[in-house]
């Protein structure tokens, strides 16, 4: 193990070396919090597994799984070229000739992986990395961990979306089962930002991304060929029937490539993507190179403790000079006596703090010689008071962290689904925290210019039965600056050691159309 190079969702790459040849290598290694996670850990096992199985030049190769007390560690080909999107940050666009030449690469990958029965669902520019053969760029795709090996039982949650939304197909969005289709639609969406710089779509709004897909309607710039559009459009088709198999899109490719080869790059766009919204769908960000290292982390320890002692040596200061300027020009000493309540102390040991400004004229002069520190005798205790042999002297200032949480964080559940019946998109999400009792709430993301309920409630998860709630929401306005509504947080204190699941039940109505459903979330135990 060398450095680290890499971080992502489910753990952490390093430059690794291979011990017999020198060579290096890619070390994917599971996040430690993740490990007890037998879904997780299996996804992790799923990867190497399926990578095994594929051997082809333009796909990141597996060469072991090794495993060290409670470590999982994955060893792969180190691809130094950083990744297809750094390459699209750098540039802007791509030639059209050379958009279809990586494009058949990529094609030429996944109709390997589609032969073993093998759908990559999260193919974008992120998950291809670059390797520099004969003066040219070559494609390698990596990232095969929420894959699905099709004849073996899923890995994910039934009807979970899985996916990045910009790169996702129309059917995708329903949790319907993805297919060989769906990786082609996303190398159409691939092509299409290679050629032009951007996504076909690139609203940053659930509901309206997803209505965009389900429409598909991509704008078609100016100098871009005729053959490229129609295989673009092709790979765009909403049915996914339509689309050609990636099989063929190499063979279409290839014979592209040739004829492009005078066309010349589309301007870099003027409008990057938006960043997105709170609570809503990120746009397509721009990553550091896949395989740099983190600067300034793991280079110069010295001055990493240099900064960190710093910012301490800053911290006490300021805080000093806080409590000062509060207390006017010295610090305070106060006399604790614990074995008694303050009321009962002698003026001497209570608390004397720093009055605020407009009120310190009004207090007596001994009050505010006390507060300046000024020395005071110390006055004989009175008959029904002692005082305390015990008593010590301490320094007593306010604590700035705040009071913890009675609660942990809120664990929530994402949901898209696109109503046939009335083509609306909407997004579901339950929520759910745990500490004195369980706290449950339920929002839903829909296109502006609707109104709509939520019914929110807490069942069992084995039997079904309704342990709290319903909480009910009606009236909710959805507009252009508030595309989510929330229902709740409401509370339960149900029976230890069962497993619960937040459900809602949703109406929404727009332009005389109506869609209901009832949806559930990931089931967690209290």
């Amino acid at each position: 193990m060398v450095r680290p190079i890499g971080q992502g969702a489910t753990g952490t790459v390093w430059q690794g070396e291979e011990r017999s040849t020198g060579e290096p290598v890619a070390v994917k290694l599971l996040h430690e919090s993740l490990l007890r996670q037998p879904r997780l850990v299996t996804r992790f096992v799923q990867e190497r597994t399926i990578l095994l199985m594929l051997r082809h030049r333009h796909v990141v190769r597996v060469r072991d799984l090794f495993s060290v007390g409670e470590t999982l560690g994955l060893v792969m080909d180190l691809v130094d070229g950083g990744s297809l999107r750094d390459h699209l940050n750098r540039h802007g666009t791509v030639p059209p000739a050379e958009a279809v030449r990586l494009a058949g690469q990529v094609a030429s990958a996944l109709a390997e992986a589609h032969e073993l029965g093998i759908i990559h669902r999260d193919l974008k520019p992120d998950n291809i990395l670059l390797s520099t053969e004969g003066g040219k760029p070559e494609t390698r795709l990596t990232d095969f961990g929420i894959a699905r090996i099709l004849n073996l039982p899923s890995m994910t949650t039934p009807n979970a979306v899985v996916g990045t939304p910009h790169y996702m197909a129309p059917e995708a969005f329903h949790g319907t089962t993805p297919s060989a289709a769906t990786d082609v639609y996303a190398l159409g969406v691939l092509l299409y930002e290679l050629v032009t710089g951007h996504p076909p779509y690139r609203s940053d709004s659930i509901p309206e991304l997803m209505r965009l897909h389900a429409e598909g309607s991509p704008e078609r710039r100016p100098g871009i060929p005729d053959p490229l559009w129609r295989i673009v459009t092709s790979c765009l088709s909403g049915k996914p029937r339509l689309r050609p198999s990636a099989a063929e899109l190499v063979a279409d490719l290839r014979k592209l490539s040739a004829d492009l080869g005078d066309v010349p790059a589309l301007p870099r766009p003027s409008s990057p993507v938006a960043e997105s919204l709170p609570g809503q769908i990120p746009a397509p960000r721009r990553h550091a190179p896949r395989n740099d290292a983190p600067r300034n982390r793991w280079i110069r320890p010295g001055a990493t403790a240099a900064v960190v002692a710093g910012t301490m040596l800053a911290s006490g200061i300021a805080t000093t000079a806080w409590h000062l300027g509060r207390s006017g020009d010295q610090a305070r000493t106060v006399i604790v006596a614990p074995s008694a309540p303050q009321a009962s102390l002698p003026a001497s040991t209570r608390r004397t703090a720093a009055p605020p400004q407009n009120r310190q004229n009004t207090r007596p002069a001994k009050a505010r010689k006390a507060a300046r520190g000024v020395a005071l005798p110390t006055p004989r205790p009175t008959s029904d008071v002692r005082a305390t042999p015990r008593a010590v002297t301490r320094a007593v200032s306010r604590s700035p962290v705040p009071e913890g949480r009675p609660y942990g964080p809120w664990q929530c559940s994402q949901n898209f689904v696109f109503d046939l019946a009335t083509r609306t998109p909407l997004g579901p999400r339950h929520c759910h925290s745990l500490g004195r009792d369980v706290q449950f709430q339920a929002s839903l993301t829909a296109p502006a210019g609707g109104r709509g309920r939520i019914e929110v409630r807490l069942q069992d998860a084995a039997t079904g039965r309704t342990v709290a709630g319903p909480t009910t929401c009606d009236g909710l306005s959805f507009t252009r600056e508030s595309f989510t509504k929330q229902c709740g947080p409401a509370g339960a204190r149900p029976s230890r050691g069962r497993s619960y699941a937040v459900v809602m039940s949703y109406r929404y109505e727009r332009e005389g159309r109506t869609a209901t459903n009832t949806t559930r979330g990931r089931p967690f135990t209290w």
